[in-house]
């Protein structure tokens, strides 16, 4: 009898023991989820209060605070370039970086614009500039003493011939003065009745211009002219309107070029413009200072800075000025010679500073 209740306390005594471990276990196990979802919400938390604190940061920066790059806000200041409105259309330049470019100036002032008729050709030789020597008579060369490039004079002797017939020898002299062109003979050979050296005389030229059927009524013996070649340009006067040869369908103005300093070549191509009317202008300006920018006739005006750019209004033209309506003051420089240097430099300015 005490034995069986012996054994009977025994394991209901084990049976609380386990049952308390196992609560413990639970327990413990329960507590400790419990902290990882705590310490899960804190971090979270953090996170959360570290995002709206750079929220707020942004917010701020956004409101137009200085980065370490100097640059300010979206509302527009100034960075730390210096580049403002201001200095818009402006463009830096020295008296001696000016010469350096060979930017030149001119002043607004009154001028003249023109009406003309353009005629275009070439430039000829003078029939009687031009000479083909031969001998008299037929014999050998004895003596040639020009070569083709030198310049000769009238009356000059070039050759000497042993004629044939007599045995005696005589001179050839140039009939004109000019330079010898070509040769065809040497010392010691035969010559007859072909040419023994060509004499051309350029110093003065035939300006040949086409005038057709439809501007012939606007041109006349007399007018005078505005002839160009290149860089070349000169005043010259209509002498002569020669009728069509062959198939030509035009006529041919024949307006006489000084060529003494011998500027202009021989089969050159030329322009005339023959002036039909004249308008006085108020302001006046070289048409090699405008240039186009954005769709917009513009002038590089002259400043203590170097040039602006200045919009302008213009009117009549021809083929050196054009009527100035807007845009400048009598009297004021503006750049004409290279001013296309001073568009070139604004347009890479402007360009260099697109964010």
């Amino acid at each position: 009898m005490n034995h069986s209740i012996s054994n009977h306390l025994f394991v209901r005594s084990l049976a609380v023991l386990m049952a308390l471990v196992l609560s413990v276990s639970v327990y413990a196990s329960t507590e400790h989820q419990h902290e990882e979802q705590h310490s899960e919400s804190n971090h979270n938390h953090n996170e959360l209060h570290q995002d709206e604190h750079d929220h707020q940061e942004g917010h701020k920066d956004s409101h137009g605070h200085k980065d370490e790059h100097g640059h300010k806000d979206e509302h527009g200041h100034e960075d730390e370039h210096g580049h403002d409105e201001h200095e818009e259309g402006q463009v830096h330049i020295s008296a001696e970086q000016m010469a350096i470019s060979g930017i030149m100036t001119d002043s607004a002032q009154a001028g003249e614009i023109k009406k003309v008729l353009t005629l275009y050709g070439r430039t000829v030789l003078p029939e009687q500039n031009v000479s083909h020597v031969s001998a008299r008579f037929a014999g050998l060369i004895t003596k040639l003493t020009v070569e083709v490039g030198d310049k000769v004079q009238a009356g000059q002797k070039i050759a000497e011939i042993e004629s044939n017939a007599s045995l005696k020898r005589y001179g050839i002299t140039a009939p004109i003065s000019g330079v010898v062109v070509s040769r065809h003979g040497n010392v010691g050979e035969m010559v007859s009745d072909k040419a023994l050296v060509s004499i051309v005389d350029s110093s003065q030229l035939w300006g040949e211009l086409q005038v057709f059927h439809r501007q012939k009524n606007r041109v006349a013996v007399g007018q005078k002219l505005s002839v160009n070649f290149e860089q070349l340009r000169t005043t010259s006067t209509i002498q002569y309107l020669l009728n069509p040869m062959g198939n030509e369908v035009y006529l041919r103005a024949r307006v006489p070029l000084d060529n003494t300093e011998g500027h202009w070549t021989v089969g050159a191509l030329l322009s005339g413009e023959v002036t039909l009317s004249k308008h006085n202008v108020a302001l006046a300006i070289d048409n090699r200072a405008i240039q186009i920018m954005e769709g917009q006739q513009v002038v590089f005006v002259r400043n203590e800075e170097g040039f602006e750019k200045r919009i302008v209004t213009l009117g009549k033209r021809d083929s050196q000025k054009t009527e100035l309506l807007s845009g400048l003051a009598e009297g004021e420089e503006y750049a004409v010679e290279k001013s296309f240097l001073l568009k070139a430099d604004l347009e890479k300015s402007s360009a260099g500073h697109v964010h």
